[in-house]
């Protein structure tokens, strides 16, 4: 593998998960998928994680990253801006639901008993099939209602969205902006104790 990355999986949810592939480190926006070989990588993150499962599509992901490449950055752009409208409290368009619904069309579905789990195969082309994924998810949180919940990081530097349920989470994880904050505001205590 060309460049080794590292994908902060915070909220067990693909089309989430999809949108924080973008990141900011010491200031600069990142793009975690720039390359087929970072498909791959985000795939097996995923996989090992039992958020996709490698029976759900037909064919290794070496041999289809390329083309899910342009399709990912595609459906990612279409969900962040959706995603964070929803953050911001704002309504989003039909054309979203619309767009979300043909995607899954590009790829529909049938289902499969694997270990003893009914599990959804998309058929058709694997790219397709990984973006219609994506697209169920997203409606699936669409319809539980589970996007009025969601929100930004309140680190104003990062990019991450997760969807807090409860009312108290503050940062996207604390293992990235928690514990920053914490360590930031212990340096500038100790300073002032000085």
């Amino acid at each position: 593998m060309t460049n080794e990355v590292t994908f902060p999986l915070i909220s067990g949810n693909i089309s989430i998960d999809l949108i924080n592939t973008e990141v900011v480190r010491h200031g600069t926006r990142h793009d975690l998928l720039t390359q087929p070989e970072h498909v791959i990588a985000w795939f097996h993150t995923l996989t090992k994680k039992s958020i996709i499962i490698n029976q759900q599509f037909n064919k290794e992901i070496k041999h289809w990253a390329e083309d899910a490449l342009p399709l990912l950055r595609e459906v990612r752009s279409l969900l962040r801006e959706s995603y964070e409208k929803m953050a911001d409290e704002k309504v989003l368009s039909s054309d979203w639901i619309t767009h979300l619904e043909l995607l899954i069309k590009q790829a529909p579905f049938t289902y499969q008993l694997i270990n003893d789990k009914l599990i959804l195969i998309p058929i058709g082309e694997p790219a397709k099939a990984l973006v219609s994924l994506i697209a169920l998810d997203a409606l699936t949180l669409f319809d539980s209602d589970q996007l009025s919940y969601i929100h930004r990081c309140a680190n104003p530097d990062c990019v991450l969205l997760f969807i807090d349920t409860r009312g108290r989470r503050k940062w996207c994880s604390m293992k990235i902006c928690g514990n920053r904050e914490k360590v930031t505001r212990y340096q500038q205590q100790k300073k002032k104790e000085k």
